[in-house]
């Protein structure tokens, strides 16, 4: 790792962006971001050619629309952002002759069995995921065509601090804070959740695996439902809070998903560390 001086990370102004710049930095890279706060735009041809001569060697790609219900309703948004902006990074890769780390989404769609592997079959059931998909088509295009080395990880359900409140886990902890109640659409799908520390050493890692192409899944290892993980947030605060389900399930909504890891396990040496209640306290600021 340490000939690996000169990282760029595009979205680095996002929640995993931001997670994994101070992580880069505190372990002494030279690291270049990539941002629409900036003014950047991933999807404008050459907008990362002003990197070229910055000897870049790795590329941390996260930038893109990430909001799955936005999905449905600014689907060309999604596909223009998470695949043809992804092209233009690789692009830029070839140009520069770097490594890219791409963060793909959960493309696996309804699971055919669990825990899901990296050969499960893939069948998004939204357009942010699909879009996703296309991306990683694009980098096993670049990596077998062009020669642009390709780490492609899978990350289930990331959690922790400072993510939108748009998002499961921060929309409860806001509920309390604000209302003092919790109110949910569907208290039942189970998810595989992943804290965030542990999703930034699987992106470091990655940095030193040599092999042209490789996919990895990333997440726990186990499942909780909503109503689950409410009750566990009430743990952790302390005291019970009234809450209610509305029983509206989201469209083509999956009923569970747990991430199977042997293969980052073997390949890496990575294995989460935080617990689920862990990573809740730690990101409610207890821990």
């Amino acid at each position: 790792m340490a000939d690996k001086k000169n990282i760029l990370v595009t979205g680095a102004a996002g929640f995993i962006g931001r997670h994994l710049v101070k992580a880069l930095k505190s372990r002494r890279f030279s690291v270049y971001t990539f941002d629409k706060i900036k003014g950047y735009d991933v999807c404008r041809k050459n907008s990362l050619a002003q990197f070229l001569n910055k000897r870049i060697e790795i590329v941390f790609h996260l930038a893109g629309q990430t909001y799955v219900p936005d999905s449905w309703n600014r689907a060309g948004n999604f596909y223009k952002t998470n695949t043809l902006g992804t092209q233009n990074v690789l692009e830029f890769c070839r140009q520069a002759e770097a490594k890219l780390i791409y963060l793909s989404a959960y493309v696996y769609g309804p699971p055919k069995y669990l825990p899901i592997d990296e050969k499960h079959p893939l069948k998004p059931n939204n357009p942010y995921a699909h879009s996703k998909l296309l991306a990683e088509e694009i980098c096993r295009l670049y990596a077998d065509v062009m020669g642009v080395k390709a780490v492609i990880l899978r990350p289930f359900n990331i959690y922790g601090p400072a993510q939108r409140e748009c998002f499961l886990i921060p929309m409860l902890l806001k509920q309390i804070k604000q209302q003092g109640r919790i109110i949910v659409k569907d208290d039942t799908p189970k998810r595989d959740y992943l804290y965030i520390d542990d999703l930034i050493r699987a992106c470091i890692l990655a940095m030193n695996y040599q092999e042209r192409f490789e996919v990895f899944n990333v997440g726990y290892g186990s499942s909780f439902s909503v109503k689950e993980i409410v009750e566990i947030i009430c743990q952790c605060n302390g005291r019970d809070v009234p809450w209610e389900s509305l029983k509206q399930p989201r469209k083509n909504e999956i009923s569970e998903t747990v991430a199977d890891c042997r293969l980052i396990k073997e390949r890496l040496g990575w294995r989460p560390k935080v617990g689920f209640k862990e990573g809740i306290l730690k990101t409610m600021g207890f821990v």
